[in-house]
Order: C-alpha cells, then sequence, then structure tokens
C-alpha cells in the first residue's frame, strides 16, 4: 500500500523541538525494502530526518524504512531514534545497521536510558557504533516486535505498527578527500593562465581507484586560486579518459576572472563533494601568464 506523508507537518514538529543539527531532510518514499534505502547525507557532521512508519491517518499499513549514508573508517556513529514515543502518533521502533551487502552489524529495541529528545525508552538508539570500514551503511527502523535479519526482512511481519519519529545520525567525520586534477588538459608543462582573459580554464579530475569523478555533485564545485571561488560554468556530461587509465574523469569548465588569479599564484584548487556527501580537494600546479612583458 502507497503512502504520502506530510513532509511539512512533519518538519514543523522537527523545528518545534529546537534540536539543532548539521541538516535536516524528510523522509522520500519509496524507501523499501533494503534495496530501495533512501540516501541521506550525513558527511557534514550528521543529519535528521522527519519520517514515518506506516501513516498518521489511524489505520494501520505495513511499513518498515531504511536509510543510507556514506561513512569513512573509523568513524564512531550513534543512531538516535526521538520523538516515536509521544509524537502525532506513538510508536515502539526497532533499529539497525547494515553494510552494503545487507549484513546486520547490530540492532536495538529499548535504548538503555532516555535522551534529551525520548520520553521514553521506547525510542531506540544505537550508541557509539565503529565503522569497520569506508562505504555505504543501512539504518533500518521498525516496529517492535518486528526485529531485523540479515538481508534486511524482519521477524513478525504482519504485527506492523505505524506512528512518526526523527532519525538522528551522527558522528560522521566531515571529510576532505585529496583527489588530482589536471588545469587545461593536454597541455605540455604548467597550465598558463591569463587574469585577464574572458575565456574559460577546463580542469579534468581524474577518477582512482578511491575517487569516481562521475558521482562528483557537480553544483558544488569551484575552483580558483583559494578554491572557494564560484566560478564553475558547466562540466561535460558524459565522463572521457583523460589520462589514459582506463577511467572515465569529468572534465569541467570554470570561468577564467572568476576563479580570481593574479601574479605570484603557482597553483589552482577545485573543491566539491560527492552525491553521497564526502567533501573532496584537488591542486595542480599552473603559470600565471604577465599582463605585460618587461622588455
Amino acid at each position: 500500500m502507497r503512502r504520502y506523508i506530510h513532509a511539512g507537518l512533519v518538519s514543523g514538529l522537527l523545528l518545534a523541538t529546537g534540536t539543532a543539527q548539521a541538516a535536516q531532510t524528510d523522509e522520500a518514499e519509496i524507501n523499501h525494502p533494503i534495496g530501495f534505502a533512501q540516501r541521506v547525507d550525513a558527511a557534514s557532521g550528521g543529519v535528521t530526518i522527519a519520517a514515518v512508519l506506516g501513516n498518521l491517518t489511524g489505520i494501520e499499513s505495513d511499513d518498515t524504512d531504511y536509510f543510507t549514508f556514506y561513512g569513512m573508517e573509523g568513524d564512531v556513529v550513534t543512531l538516535d531514534i526521538d520523538g516515536g514515543w509521544g509524537g502525532v502518533r506513538s510508536v515502539d521502533t526497532v533499529i539497525a545497521i547494515f553494510d552494503r551487502d545487507a549484513k546486520m552489524l547490530r540492532m536495538n529495541d529499548d535504548a538503555s536510558s532516555t535522551d534529551e529528545g525520548s520520553a521514553s525508552r521506547a525510542d531506540s538508539r544505537l550508541d557509539n557504533f565503529r565503522l569497520p570500514a569506508s562505504g555505504y551503511y543501512v539504518v533500518g527502523v521498525s516496529n517492535y516486535p518486528r526485529y531485523f535479519t540479515n538481508g534486511g526482512g524482519v521477524t513478525n511481519p504482519s504485527r506492523f505498527k505505524n506512528g512518526d519519529y526523527k532519525l538522528i545520525v551522527s558522528g560522521v567525520t566531515p571529510q576532505v578527500q585529496q583527489i588530482n586534477i589536471e588545469i587545461k588538459p593536454g597541455n605540455d608543462g604548467l597550465a598558463p593562465i591569463n587574469p585577464r582573459s574572458n575565456g574559460k580554464i577546463p580542469v579534468a579530475l581524474l577518477s582512482s581507484t578511491g575517487f569516481d569523478a562521475m558521482n562528483v555533485d557537480t553544483q558544488s564545485l569551484s575552483f580558483g586560486a583559494t578554491g572557494a571561488e564560484p566560478s564553475l560554468s558547466h562540466c561535460g556530461r558524459n565522463g572521457e579518459d583523460v589520462n589514459g587509465d582506463g577511467r572515465l574523469d569529468l572534465v569541467c569548465h570554470f570561468e577564467n576572472q572568476k576563479a580570481g588569479f593574479a601574479k605570484g599564484d603557482l597553483e589552482g584548487i577545485v573543491q566539491g563533494r560527492m552525491k553521497y556527501g564526502t567533501r573532496f580537494e584537488g591542486r595542480s600546479l599552473l603559470k600565471v601568464v604577465p599582463e605585460k612583458r618587461d622588455f
């Protein structure tokens, strides 16, 4: 059965709590079974998701929620349900975390104690879970007594209950991944930059074993003398293998005058983030061409 979330109502409840989080978002259906987990960005330090199991009409419907985030090895995360008990419609939650292969790593029914956002221990919580490797993880939310199993299924599938809740994912360390870039790809030697030019500067973001340039959030890109300059013009729609290593690279073009280069600058810096939230930075040497030659 398909259901609809009143996002404005749930968001209003979120704001009313006064809880300060790095980011807030609403649940987006369909996010079940586990293969349809909703991707959320927790890499800015955390995320709060306003969600509903089933619906708030009083007519029970079968639902389990799944959310996926990207974390780095060694991150110590907390997965916290708030407002499940005592919200618009109370629900006793169960929470679990899975690896990218849907292997269940940890599960909780009742928290050991209440926290600031919970009126009851029925709000489940997983404290201080250390991510064993960099990659995607899935958080599952169901209701008691529907406990999770490996593969993302639940026990007692017919015993579903509905209600609203907040899922708070915290502890994901904001990472800045260093990547390789090539300014004016194909140019021999240092890339020449004329600060007075009205043209565009092509920059290749080079894919590697740990960086897939085709997963870059292109709208997040900036490039220039400091890396923070809002100089993006456009990126190629299709990748191309710039350096001949068999991987698709991303070539983007930046407005020369907005990049802010000046005499004495020795490198150009690209900054951005991936579609799953991880930030990155790339640097490459260049040569600023004098505006006037000395005779």
